[in-house]
């Protein structure tokens, strides 16, 4: 598997308040005649996460064909779960209606943040109008399986099951200076798309000395009914590689991260890492997003898969 990078396709730098720095998690939808748009989450100048947009021509990815004049979703109210930012993650078209799957953050006291999984809709055929929350509250947020925190989902309606991957996150740590995170993969099936259960262990979990964090996976499900899976994951003392596994079933995972076939450029844009793979399926073959800088400060370029 190799990667070819057709270079960076946007950063936020100051556009608006609302737009004002990081892209971070890019992921796409088509729009018909080779048109895709492109959903990221930028924070605005108070530091809250939004959910903006470009679209592109995928027969010249790189080149930015039109820009979001508004979030489709942005911070919630005061006190609830994503008041300090919306996040999206994932989109499921189902019964007419586009479903939205995205975390919420609040900032926290004795550790950095909380995050919690939510669900927003609006009709198929009106991709400029905003997304709706279904409640004011999530769907996932800590429970007897997630005492600390859940977030960024990759769904999927497979013959009328729901199925989702997420990231799950395990106490924090101390420190020298602060508390640490420490994350993996987890896997949940649902009948309606709302109401989850766990199923299983990890799905994705850590195996490289000094891992600490595994997330933003991505899950396609391939013609021969088998699975690959992208992911971001990285150390403490290391910054975030994009990794590869591989599935039979969707839960157990193999993981061959020397098979990812792509890696960050450290004289670019890119650096210090590369994070947050979204791979996608097109007219013109197959493409990955993904983030470069820290955590998406340096915006987000576009890759695609070349042919043996």
């Amino acid at each position: 598997m190799k990667w070819r990078k057709l270079g960076r396709l946007f950063v936020a730098d100051g556009h608006s308040q609302w737009l004002h720095s990081h892209a971070s998690m890019p992921f796409s939808r088509p729009l018909g005649d080779y048109r895709y748009r492109i959903y990221f989450n930028p924070r605005d100048t108070l530091g809250r996460s939004n959910v903006s947009w470009v679209d592109v021509d995928i027969r010249d990815p790189a080149k930015v064909l039109a820009i979001s004049k508004t979030p489709v979703i942005e911070a919630g109210p005061l006190g609830c779960f994503d008041d300090s930012g919306a996040m999206g993650s994932w989109i499921v078209e189902h019964d007419g209606q586009e479903l939205l799957y995205f975390q919420g953050w609040n900032l926290g006291v004795t550790v950095a943040f909380r995050v919690a999984i939510a669900l927003a809709v609006r009709p198929i055929g009106d991709p400029d109008r905003p997304f709706e929350r279904i409640s004011a509250g999530p769907i996932i947020d800590r429970s007897i399986e997630e005492p600390v925190s859940v977030g960024a989902p990759a769904v999927m309606l497979e013959r009328g099951k729901w199925r989702m991957w997420h990231h799950s996150q395990y106490p924090w740590r101390s420190g020298p200076d602060r508390a640490l995170p420490l994350y993996d993969v987890r896997y949940r099936e649902s009948a309606d798309g709302v109401h989850w259960t766990v199923i299983g262990n990890k799905t994705i979990t850590f195996e490289h000395a000094g891992e600490v964090a595994i997330t933003r996976f991505c899950p396609i499900r391939e013609a021969d009914d088998r699975y690959s899976g992208w992911y971001a994951y990285r150390g403490d003392d290391w910054g975030y590689y994009i990794g590869y596994a591989e599935s039979g079933d969707g839960i157990s995972w193999v993981r061959k991260d020397d098979m990812a076939g792509i890696a960050c450029d450290q004289d670019s844009w890119e650096a210090p890492m590369i994070a947050y793979p979204f791979v996608f399926d097109t007219e013109r073959g197959r493409f990955m997003l993904y983030n470069g800088g820290r955590y998406g400060v340096g915006g987000f370029g576009i890759a695609v898969l070349d042919q043996d």
